[in-house]
C-alpha cells in the first residue's frame, strides 16, 4: 500500500524535517512542503502573543484561557488529536465566537483547513454546553444565601427590593431551516430565529438560559413552560418574597413583577415603573454584553446552521460571557448591534392583560404593596 505523504501524518513528523532532506523516500515537493509547515507552526503560535492582542483576538485573557482549558479538560471528553492540542482547538472556538467567521481564523493559522477549524468549534461548543461546565458556570440562586446576596446587590444599585433576577427574551438570527418546521422559527420581526430565554443578576451574570424555543414563540409561553418558573412558584408558597422583573409582555405574578402600562405621570404607579425599568435594563444590558463580546450572534452574522447547533452557540457564548465577568475582562470596542428589545405591540399586551386568574389577582395585589414601599423609598 502506498504511504501517505509525511505531511498528512502526526505533528511528530513535522520536527523532524530536516534529518529527512536526503531521504530518497521522499520527495523534494513533501520535503518542501514539510519545512513549511514546521515554519509556520513556529511562527503562528496563537498563543505567542502580548495580552491585549490576545484578548482583542479571542475576547478572554490568558488566565481565563487556562482555566477555562483545564476545567474542559477535567469535566468533558474534549481531547487533543494527533494534529491539534486542545488549547488550539479551544482558540479555533473562540476566535469564530468573537468574528463569526473562519476565514480570519484559517488566515491566521495557514496549516489549519477550514474543515478542521469547523470540526474544532463544534467539538468545544458541545463540550461547553455538557451539564459540568453548565452547572459550573450558570447558577441559578438555589441556595438561600445567593439569592439574599443578588437581592440586597438589586437594591444597593437599584433600590427595588425582593429582586433576584431580570428576565426578558431575546432573538438571534439563525438560517432558515428545514421547511417542515420553518414555521417554527419565524418570527414576528419577520426573521427566522432562535427566542432565547435569559434571567441575568445587576451585574449582567447569566443566571439561567434557555434557547429551545423557536422566534415564533411568545416569551409568555417560554416561562409558562420553564423550570424557573415553577422554581419561583416554590419560593412563594414558602412565604419567600422575591420576585424577577419582567416587561409586559409576561404575566404578572407573585413572583414575577411587570410595569403597570396606563401609570399616570406623578403617581406612585408611575414611579413603580419607573424604578422598574431602570432595574430591569440590566436584561437588556446583559443581551447588549453578550452580543457585544461574542459577534458571532450579532444581527449580521447570521448563524448558519441547523438550529439545534444554534442553541448550543448561543448557550456556549453564554458561558463565556459568565466566565468574562468572573475574570474581570474589559468590554471589547463596542460595536453597532441592534436592540435586542423592540416595543410590545398593541396585540401583545392585550394577551398578557387577557390571562385572568387568581395569580393574576394576587400578583396584582402583591405590586400594590410594592407600589407603595417604592413611592415610600424613592421620595
Amino acid at each position: 500500500m502506498q504511504r501517505p505523504p509525511l505531511y498528512e501524518r502526526s505533528p511528530l513528523y513535522y520536527f523532524v524535517a530536516a534529518s529527512l532532506l536526503e531521504n530518497e523516500e521522499y520527495s523534494s515537493r513533501e520535503v518542501r512542503e514539510i519545512t513549511r509547515r514546521v515554519a509556520l507552526r513556529k511562527k503562528n503560535n496563537p498563543v505567542d502573543i502580548n495580552d491585549a492582542e490576545f484578548k482583542n483576538r479571542y475576547r478572554l485573557n490568558k488566565e481565563s484561557f487556562k482555566f477555562l482549558c483545564n476545567q474542559l479538560k477535567q469535566k468533558t471528553s474534549l481531547k487533543a488529536s494527533s494534529r491539534i492540542s486542545l488549547e488550539l482547538k479551544v482558540l479555533c472556538a473562540l476566535s469564530f465566537y468573537a468574528t463569526g467567521s473562519y476565514q480570519r481564523l484559517v488566515g491566521m493559522a495557514k496549516y489549519l483547513g477550514q474543515t478542521t477549524v469547523s470540526k474544532c468549534v463544534k467539538e468545544v461548543t458541545d463540550a461547553l454546553v455538557t451539564p459540568a461546565i453548565l452547572n459550573t458556570f450558570i447558577k441559578f440562586p438555589y441556595a438561600r444565601a445567593d439569592r439574599d446576596v443578588i437581592r440586597n446587590k438589586f437594591f444597593a444599585k437599584y433600590g427595588f427590593p425582593g429582586v433576584i433576577g431580570c428576565i426578558d427574551g431575546c432573538h438571534f438570527h439563525i438560517f432558515t431551516p428545514k421547511k417542515e418546521v420553518e414555521h417554527l422559527y419565524y418570527s414576528r420581526k419577520h426573521f427566522h430565529s432562535l427566542n432565547v430565554q435569559m434571567i441575568c443578576d445587576s451585574d449582567c451574570r447569566i443566571l439561567n438560559v434557555n434557547a429551545k424555543y423557536g422566534g415564533a414563540t411568545h416569551d409568555a409561553f417560554i416561562w409558562e413552560n420553564s423550570v424557573v418558573n415553577n422554581y419561583m412558584q416554590s419560593l412563594h408558597r414558602n412565604n419567600e418574597q422575591v420576585w424577577l422583573l419582567g416587561d409586559s409582555g409576561y404575566p404578572q405574578r407573585p413572583w414575577l413583577m411587570t410595569p403597570i402600562l396606563d401609570a399616570v405621570e406623578g403617581t406612585p404607579a408611575y414611579k413603580y415603573t419607573a424604578v422598574h425599568g431602570r432595574t430591569r435594563v440590566a436584561i437588556e444590558n446583559t443581551f447588549g454584553r453578550l452580543k457585544n463580546r461574542w459577534r458571532c450572534l450579532c444581527k449580521d452574522r447570521t448563524l448558519h446552521y441547523a438550529p439545534v447547533k444554534c442553541a448550543k452557540i448561543i448557550t456556549a457564548c453564554c458561558v463565556l460571557h459568565n466566565l468574562a465577568i468572573e475574570f474581570n475582562i474589559p468590554e471589547p470596542e463596542p460595536a453597532e448591534i441592534e436592540n435586542p428589545n423592540l416595543a410590545m405591540t398593541i396585540s401583545e399586551h392585550i394577551f398578557q392583560e387577557n390571562t385572568i386568574g387568581d395569580g393574576l389577582i394576587r400578583g396584582r395585589a402583591i405590586r400594590s404593596i410594592l407600589v407603595d414601599k417604592i413611592n415610600r423609598l424613592h421620595t
